[in-house]
């Protein structure tokens, strides 16, 4: 049986996860007594010390760790695939953990990084209240928010103007004559769906006449790729069978995309003669489909190594400035939105 974790050891104390990780580490900072109470504690619940790892964790480790809510989504497959290129260059490996936008989950990897004392850690928050990310803030572990900014602004982050590529997409279909436009979205619930609606509602709400329909499922439905494909999917076919159906749609990312895709087919409908479709996120094959997927693109290479060099960074110096730093993303027009297909046919 697992013996509890530090977070465990913690409430049943009533302290910080980083005073059980310095009391158990035998690290200055803790009172005598304190680590006195720690420690009984610990063996009371069943805690068994590592010394060959206690020995160690005095000092960094030279690895950082990533959280991340889908290691499945290509999105964040690539990016962690860039920042682990830019960790090697730095001589440090990295620990991957997946939360599926999971709290309790998310929880659980924090304090696992606090126990392995990473150098740092790159997190996805699953939600933007500093929550459990106070724990890496008590245990001073240099720390960058990837993609979600934390409400207070206690990280280094790297985000994405999500609200900017949205409304050029949407102000695109409504360019090309759009008027009923879907944004199938998935889930709200993260920062990013959230901007990317601001963005479609931005440009709707300009446009003289325009409608903007919203269709969200839940976020247990979206985890992993296929259940996110799967969503698209299922929701797209909600949008299309309605009396007054879209001529247009947006899509909230790369595989409620291919969902959305996939729904169209199934419904004998043509892109874009019977529907306009437009999504966020790119993928390499993207502009392979029949039509070719308009889209807004993630810089991911920007992204990965922007994020991993602000820990360092970090690292290096504990006390610098904290720094935001917004990447645009890029729009690649291609014929899934009609503009070829208006071309050819005047």
């Amino acid at each position: 049986m697992a013996g509890p974790t530090y977070r465990e050891i913690a409430q049943a104390l009533g302290v910080s996860t980083a005073t059980v990780s310095r009391a158990l580490a035998g690290e200055l900072g803790v009172s005598s007594e304190m680590a006195r109470q720690v420690r009984e504690t610990a063996a009371s619940l069943g805690y068994r010390s590592n010394r060959a790892a206690k020995a160690l964790r005095k000092q960094r480790a030279d690895a950082i760790g990533l959280v991340i809510s889908d290691v499945e989504n290509p999105y964040f497959a690539s990016v962690a695939r860039v920042i682990e290129g830019v960790a090697a260059e730095h001589k440090h490996a990295v620990l991957l953990c997946n939360t599926d936008e999971d709290l309790e989950q998310e929880q659980l990897y924090l304090d696992l990084m606090i126990g392995e004392n990473v150098a740092g850690v790159i997190v996805a928050p699953s939600a933007e209240k500093v929550g459990p990310l106070q724990q890496l803030l008590d245990a001073g572990i240099p720390t960058v928010a990837l993609d979600r900014r934390v409400a207070g602004d206690p990280f280094d982050a790297v985000l994405v103007d999500h609200r900017a590529g949205a409304r050029e997409l949407v102000s695109h279909l409504i360019e090309h004559g759009h008027r009923r436009i879907a944004a199938v979205m998935g889930t709200t619930a993260a920062t990013p769906s959230r901007e990317r609606l601001n963005g479609c509602r931005d440009a709707v709400d300009a446009a003289e006449g325009a409608e903007l329909t919203v269709i969200e499922g839940e976020m247990t439905d979206a985890v992993g790729v296929q259940g996110t494909f799967e969503l698209g999917e299922r929701l797209a076919i909600e949008a299309l069978g309605h009396p007054e159906p879209p001529s247009a749609v947006f899509c909230a990312n790369g595989l409620i995309s291919l969902g959305v895709l996939r729904a169209v087919r199934r419904l004998g409908l043509r892109v874009p003669q019977d529907i306009a479709v437009v999504g966020f996120d790119d993928q390499p094959f993207f502009d392979l489909l029949d039509p070719p997927l308009t889209v807004a693109a993630q810089p991911v290479e920007e992204i990965g190594r922007t994020a991993a060099e602000q820990l360092f960074q970090r690292i290096a110096d504990p006390d610098r400035t904290v720094n935001a730093v917004v990447v645009p993303p890029t729009v690649h027009v291609r014929r899934s939105c009609g503009c070829e297909f208006d071309q050819a046919t005047g």
